[in-house]
């Protein structure tokens, strides 16, 4: 289950009200109650009422379930804008100030690819912080690729534990299910690839 952030004064938590916003203002645009919205995603309503209220950030999966659960692409909930001509193929260092970035719950999400149309993949850096304990295993449709570039990080499946330190990479179909979290004491830095781009329009 999701568990709500309380450091209501940090940047993930900002994001967190402004996505919450988004769902509450589009649940409601389509008159949908926040039961049915669980209905539809899966999700408890408790969960989906912090969601809205930025009390609790969403994992991407999360997203992914209420988008799907709305209709709308999970852009839409983030609140990003188009980019220019060029950024839908390049992605230059010096633009990293209008690089979209995202933090969601203990991940802060760099988007390294373009805006392609019929984009079929989206390239991150991610960053994972500490954890205390591993987070329930969740299962979507798709497949993930990721590659450790610092630190270390563990993946949880049914059969047993795999971790991952720098040099490290697993490529697994995500309808397995999983969980992935930092168990040392210092952030973890990856190169994620999802066959979903979210992040931003295409």
């Amino acid at each position: 289950m999701e568990k709500p952030t309380s450091d209501t004064g940090s940047p993930s938590n900002a994001h967190a009200v402004r996505v919450g916003a988004s769902i509450r203002r589009i649940r409601t645009t389509q008159g949908l109650s926040l039961r049915r919205l669980a209905e539809k995603s899966g999700l408890s309503s408790g969960f989906l009422s912090l969601a809205e209220r930025g009390v609790s950030a969403l994992s991407l999966t999360s997203l992914f379930d209420i988008a799907e659960a709305l209709g709308v692409d999970a852009v839409s909930l983030l609140g990003a804008e188009d980019a220019p001509a060029e950024k839908n193929v390049v992605v230059r260092r010096q633009d990293s100030a209008d690089t979209v970035q995202v933090a969601m719950g203990d991940r802060e999400h760099t988007v390294l690819s373009g805006g392609l149309t019929d984009q079929k993949l989206e390239v991150l850096r991610t960053i994972i912080a500490p954890s205390d304990n591993p987070p329930e295993m969740t299962a979507h449709e798709g497949e993930e690729f990721c590659y450790v570039l610092d630190g270390e990080l563990t993946f949880s499946f049914a059969e047993g534990d795999y971790t991952l330190r720098s040099g490290d990479s697993i490529h697994f179909t995500s309808s397995t299910h999983h969980a992935v979290y930092n168990g040392t004491d210092t952030p973890t830095t990856t190169l994620w690839v999802v066959d979903r781009p979210l992040l931003h329009h295409t």
